[in-house]
């Protein structure tokens, strides 16, 4: 067996399908080719083959996140996919090195991913690194909601409204550690409707975007309910576009009673709703992220005005090694640096230390389980004030 690794051609296209369909799909669907090319752009889905055969596929999403206000450039990893008679043979681990080099390149200095297999990840250096917040809502309750104090009108999304729908999510998600900046080709996926696919609004006011909404359906619990919605995304400037958009939402009680959102539990959602009407939900999703280029990503993020340290850490990456070794931190004035050289007091490998870049970790409890080594009372503080914060959590699943 010799695994090699390439960028997918416009012959793959129906291969690559396949190979999702036997890894994810429980009722397979035909290949759609209109939908495949609107979806990743070729150069940023990578495939395996032996002999000429593909065994295994990964993707790329063009994509940013949030990080003290500032937006990191991140490589987006999904549909990881493998044969079932060559798993275990290190396809995917093949895939994730080219992955890791061709992320680089292009200057996304993070990546962030949704893990079926925890392990396969954190030996390549992702780690866990916030929340994907589930939650299901009775929908009769959002009946019950406050209705807007202003003229909000809402109207179903169309393709000329992507580029303010896009500047607006990242108005709003911009203070949000973890929220998901969108590229071209994902936004048009999660912000827009699709027949047949998902439902699209926006919300309006006075002529200018103040939110967007995408629904899906799904089937019903029981006879009683036809089907339940999916709330694929929903943000708003303000708290009238958001009344409005849910307006939406619960104009289809009661044919459907329930829905699907992923919302954090600080959001103003929770504070309009019983303690019954909106309930944690789902598998317990969290994503998990890794530093593709740390002194890079530690130069896009940004920091505190107030702290003012220096770290010394030994970075461990077989994986990357051109993060390894030892590195000096330091950050001042909203501005963070990871240089080479230093004492390399603090040894740490390039996944926990990616926990407590976007603020999930706690160095005490890190140092504690003994995934950090060396740290005195004064690092543990320090990288406490550099990184900690409100917890990172996103709303969208790729």
């Amino acid at each position: 067996m010799t695994i090699e690794v390439r960028t997918a051609r416009d012959d793959d296209r129906e291969a690559m399908h396949q190979l999702s369909q036997q890894a994810f799909a429980a009722r397979p669907a035909p290949y759609d080719d209109e939908l495949d090319r609107t979806a990743v752009p070729l150069e940023r889905r990578l495939v395996a083959t032996d002999g000429g055969t593909i065994v295994g596929k990964l993707v790329i999403w063009e994509l940013g996140q949030w990080f003290g206000g500032r937006r990191v450039p991140m490589g987006g990893i999904s549909g990881v996919a493998v044969a079932p008679a060559y798993r275990g043979r290190r396809v995917a681990s093949s895939l994730l090195d080219d992955a890791l080099t061709a992320m680089r390149e292009r200057g996304e200095v993070l990546s962030t991913l949704y893990p079926m297999n925890h392990t396969l990840y954190r030996r390549h250096g992702w780690e866990v690194a916030g929340a994907y917040p589930e939650h299901d809502i009775d929908l009769r309750a959002l009946t019950d909601l406050p209705k807007p104090t202003r003229q909000v009108t809402v109207r179903e999304s169309v393709e000329a409204d992507l580029p303010a729908l896009r500047a607006l999510n990242d108005e709003v998600s911009r203070e949000v550690p973890g929220n998901v900046s969108y590229g071209p080709e994902f936004a048009a996926r999660r912000l827009l409707g699709h027949p047949g696919a998902q439902e699209g609004y926006v919300a309006e006011v006075d002529g200018v975007l103040t939110g967007a909404l995408t629904l899906g359906h799904g089937d019903g619990h029981d006879e009683r309910e036809l089907y339940t919605l999916s709330v694929r995304n929903l943000f708003a400037a303000d708290l009238d576009s958001e009344l409005a958009l849910l307006r939406v939402v619960a104009a289809h009680y009661p044919v459907a009673r329930t829905a699907r959102l992923v919302t954090s539990v600080s959001s103003a959602l929770p504070l309009l709703l019983g303690e019954r009407d909106l309930r944690p939900a789902g598998a317990g999703w969290c994503w998990m992220a890794r530093l593709v280029d740390a002194p890079g990503a530690i130069r896009a993020r940004g920091f505190a005005p107030e702290v003012d340290v220096e770290i010394h850490l030994d970075l461990i990456d077989p994986t990357a090694p051109w993060n390894a070794g030892p590195h000096v931190l330091r950050v001042k004035d909203g501005e963070g640096q990871l240089e080479p050289g230093g004492r390399g007091d603090v040894l740490i490998d390039i996944g926990r230390l990616t926990s407590l870049y976007t603020g999930w970790a706690d160095p005490r409890r890190l140092a504690h389980a003994g995934l950090i080594g060396g740290a005195e009372e004064s690092d543990l503080a320090a990288l406490d004030r550099t990184f900690g914060g409100r917890t990172p959590w996103a709303r969208d699943f790729f």
